[in-house]
C-alpha cells in the first residue's frame, strides 16, 4: 500500500494501528499494510465501523454506571465495554485480505469476516470488481490488472529463456 494511504489509516485510527511502527519482536504491523491500494476503502470502512462499535460500547458502559449511581432503586445491568481492537497484521494471503487483531467481540469478528469477503471480490490494485486469479501467486484482480500481470509474466519468461525482443 502506498505510504500516504498507510499514513492516512494510521492517523484516522490511531487506537487500532497504535503498533504500526512497533518493534518487530512484538508486532507484525512493523511491516505495514501488505495489501494493494485497491483494498484501502475496505480497510477504512472496516476500521471506521470497528472503532464506532467500540466507542459506543464504552459510552453505554459509562451511561449504565451513571444510571445506577443516580437511580439506586432501579439498577440496570451494566453492559461490558468492548476491548479496543489493535491490529496485529494486515496482509494479502491466497488472494484474500487477512486482518489479524487483538481485542474486540463477536460483532467485530463478523465485521472482519465481512471485509475479508468483500476484498475477495475487489481488485487489490484499483478497488474495482475483481476475481480471484490463479497461476503463480493467487491474487484478486480486475480483468485489466490481470492482463497487466500476464504481460509482465510473459516478459519475464522471455527474458529468462533468452528470447527477449
Amino acid at each position: 500500500m502506498k505510504k500516504e494511504l498507510d499514513e492516512a489509516l494510521c492517523q484516522k485510527y490511531p487506537k487500532i494501528f497504535k503498533d504500526r511502527h512497533g518493534d518487530m519482536k512484538e508486532t507484525l504491523m512493523c511491516w505495514g499494510f501488505n495489501v494493494g491500494d485497491g483494498w484501502y476503502k475496505i480497510l477504512d470502512s472496516l476500521c471506521g465501523q470497528i472503532q464506532h462499535h467500540i466507542d459506543w460500547s464504552h459510552k453505554n458502559y459509562e451511561w449504565d454506571l451513571k444510571w445506577n449511581e443516580e437511580h439506586p432503586e432501579e439498577k440496570r445491568k451494566v453492559r461490558k465495554p468492548v476491548p479496543q481492537v489493535v491490529a496485529v497484521q494486515v496482509k494479502e494471503k491466497f488472494g484474500g485480505l487477512r486482518f489479524y487483531y487483538d481485542g474486540g467481540d463477536e460483532q467485530v469478528f463478523g465485521m472482519v469476516r465481512m471485509a475479508e469477503s468483500w476484498a475477495a471480490q475487489t481488485c487489490e490494485e484499483c478497488g474495482e470488481s475483481g476475481t480471484m486469479r490463479h497461476g503463480g501467486w493467487i491474487r484478486t484482480l480486475c480483468d485489466r490488472h490481470e492482463e497487466l500481470r500476464q504481460e509482465q509474466y510473459r516478459q519475464y519468461e522471455m527474458k529468462a529463456s533468452g528470447l527477449e525482443e
